[in-house]
């Protein structure tokens, strides 16, 4: 961080597989996530006439898998431990063993 600029401190987002079992499993232990970008560029209506629904393949995959982290410089140590093990947690207990 340079002395002249601050932190905006917005989103720590990570890919996850089957997103709404995990984030239930951290709802369920009290930590909230956030899900900021569902919809794909190619798939928002502004830009629909320009590109075919399933060329993005990848970017589908994304906005299917990518949720947010509490993130705050505000955070302590002991409660980014915390969202770490309950992450890890929920990931390993929803797994899909075929992907």
């Amino acid at each position: 961080e340079r002395a002249d600029r601050d932190c905006v401190w917005a989103q720590y987002t990570v890919f996850v597989q089957n997103r709404a079992a995990v984030q239930e499993a951290l709802k369920q232990q009290g930590i909230p996530t956030a899900v900021h970008y569902p919809k794909p560029l190619h798939r928002q209506v502004a830009y629909a006439e320009h590109c075919c629904p399933d060329c993005c393949p990848n970017s589908v995959q994304a906005g299917d898998q990518v949720m947010s982290l509490p993130m705050s410089p505000d955070l302590t140590e002991a409660q980014m431990d915390r969202v770490v093990a309950a992450l890890a947690q929920a990931v390993a207990a929803h797994a899909n063993p075929q992907a």
